[in-house]
C-alpha cells in the first residue's frame, strides 16, 4: 500500500479557491448567527416577550434541526441550491424592517435556522469532497475563525447600531450582509460532491446506528448540550431583569465570546488533527461548565465577561470536535444522511430542553440562579460521558486515499478530488 502523491499545483489552487469562497460564506453566516442568537433574544425581551416566548425563540434552531432529517428530500443538491437556501434564511431577517414585533422575531428566527439545518448536511459533504482528512480539523478551524471573527464585529457593531436605530433594524441590516455573502456558496466546486444520493429519514437514523461511536457521542452531547440549551432562555433574564444591561453591553458580551471563539478555533483544529476529535470534545465540554456556573452566580457584568470567554473556547472545541468525528466516522456517500440524523437527534433534545427550565421558572418551582445550577448539573453528566468514550476506527480516508501499490509497468495514480 502506498499513499497518493502530493497534490499538483492545479489541485492546490482549487483547494485555495474553495477555501476562500467558503471563508466568505462563513463571514455572512457568522454575522447573521451572531445577531439572531446574541442580540435578538434581548431585543425580543425588551419588546415584551415573556419567558415562555424566549423559550420558543431558543427552541427555533432545534425545531429546524429536527425537520432537517428531511434534508435528503428537500435540501440542496448543488452549491447553487445551497447558496439560494442560505440566502433565503438571510433574506427573512429583512422582514424586521417592516414588522418588528416579538411573534415575527420568532418566525424569522425559525426560517433562518431552517436554512442552516437544511443546508448543513450537503455542506458537510462538500467539505469531505473538497478537503483532505489530514488537514480537515485545521480547515474547520480557519472557517470557524472567520465565522467567529465576523460574529464578534457584528455583536459589538450591532449593539451600538441597535442603541441608535433600534434592535429590529440592526438585525435586519445583518440580513443584508448575510444575503450578499451567501452568493459565495454557488462558487464551490468538487466533482465528487456532484449529484449526491437522496436519503430518507430512516436512512439518516440508520447511518448513525451503523457507527456505535456516534451513538455514544450523541448521548454525551445530549446531556452536555441539553444543559446549555435549557439555560439559554435564562441568559436574557440575567441581562435584563437582574443586571439591567444595555444592548451595547450585551454586544460586548457577544464580542468577548466571538473573540475567544476566533482565537480558539485554530488551536482546537490543531488538537483534533493531532490528538483526535474526542480530545476536543473532552476538554471543551469541561471548559463550558464555567459559563453556566458564572451566569448562575454573577453579581455584575464583569463575571459575565469570564462566562463569555469560557463559552467561546468551549463552543469552538465542540464545533471542531463534532464536525471532525462525524467526518471521520462516515464515508462520503453516507455523510449527508448521518449529519441529517444527527440534526434530528439534537433537534428533538433541544426542543424539550429549551422549554424545560423556563416552564419550571414560570411555574415558580425554581428561580433563575437555581435553574442555571440545575442546567450545570445536567451538562456535567455529559462531560463525564465524554471522558469515557473511546474513539472508533475512522471510516473516512480523506481526499487522497491510500491505494494499492501499482505494478512496475502501470501508470502512477494521479490525485483525484473527492476520493473518500
Amino acid at each position: 500500500m502506498v499513499a497518493r502523491p502530493i497534490p499538483t499545483a492545479s489541485v492546490q489552487r482549487a483547494l485555495a479557491r474553495n477555501l476562500s469562497l467558503d471563508l466568505a460564506a462563513a463571514v455572512g453566516l457568522g454575522v447573521t448567527m451572531a445577531m439572531v442568537s446574541v442580540l435578538l433574544p434581548t431585543v425580543a425581551r425588551r419588546g415584551g416577550l415573556e419567558p415562555i416566548g424566549l423559550s420558543a425563540l431558543a427552541a427555533a434552531p432545534f425545531v429546524a434541526n429536527l425537520l432537517g432529517i428531511f434534508a435528503g428530500r428537500v435540501g440542496p443538491r448543488s452549491p447553487g441550491q445551497l447558496a439560494a437556501m442560505r440566502g433565503v434564511g438571510a433574506l427573512s431577517l429583512l422582514l424586521l424592517f417592516l414588522i418588528p414585533v416579538p411573534p415575527v422575531m420568532i418566525a424569522v428566527a425559525a426560517v433562518f435556522w431552517l436554512s442552516v439545518a437544511f443546508g448543513g448536511p450537503f455542506h458537510l459533504r462538500l467539505w469531505g469532497a473538497m478537503y483532505p482528512s489530514r488537514i480537515r480539523g485545521r480547515v474547520v478551524g480557519v472557517l470557524g475563525m472567520g465565522r467567529a471573527a465576523a460574529g464578534a464585529l457584528a455583536a459589538i457593531a450591532g449593539g451600538l447600531i441597535a442603541d441608535r436605530i433600534g434592535g429590529p433594524s440592526a438585525v435586519a441590516i445583518a440580513g443584508v450582509v448575510g444575503l450578499v455573502c451567501a452568493v459565495a456558496y454557488a462558487g464551490l466546486r468538487s466533482p465528487a460532491a456532484a449529484h449526491p444520493p437522496r436519503f430518507s429519514a430512516r436512512d439518516s437514523l440508520k447511518a448513525l446506528r451503523d457507527r456505535p461511536v456516534l451513538g455514544r457521542i450523541a448521548v454525551a452531547q445530549g446531556f452536555y448540550g441539553g444543559g446549555l440549551i435549557a439555560a439559554a432562555p435564562l441568559y436574557a433574564l440575567v441581562h435584563v431583569d437582574r443586571l439591567d444591561l444595555t444592548l451595547s453591553q450585551v454586544g460586548v458580551i457577544g464580542i468577548l465570546t466571538a473573540v475567544a471563539t476566533t482565537v480558539a478555533f485554530l488551536a482546537w483544529g490543531a488538537v483534533a488533527d493531532r490528538f483526535g476529535a474526542i480530545a476536543s470534545l473532552r476538554l471543551g465540554s469541561t471548559v463550558g461548565l464555567t459559563t453556566l456556573v458564572a451566569y448562575a452566580l454573577a453579581p455584575d457584568v464583569a463575571v459575565l465577561w469570564i462566562a463569555a470567554v469560557a463559552a467561546g473556547i468551549s463552543s469552538a472545541a465542540i464545533d471542531v470536535g463534532l464536525t471532525a468525528i462525524i467526518s471521520d466516522q462516515t464515508s462520503l456517500a453516507t455523510r449527508s444522511a448521518a449529519m441529517a440524523g444527527w440534526y434530528a437527534l439534537t433537534g428533538a433534545r433541544g426542543i424539550a430542553a429549551a422549554f424545560a427550565m423556563s416552564a419550571l421558572l414560570q411555574a415558580g418551582i425554581v428561580d433563575v440562579p437555581t435553574g442555571l445550577l440545575l442546567c450545570a448539573a445536567v451538562s456535567a453528566i455529559g462531560v463525564v460521558l465524554f471522558q469515557r468514550i473511546r474513539p472508533g476506527v475512522p471510516v473516512d480516508t480523506g481526499l487522497w486515499e491510500v491505494v494499492p501499490a501499482p505494478a512496475a509497468s502501470s501508470t502512477p495514480p494521479r490525485p483525484a478530488l473527492g476520493a473518500s
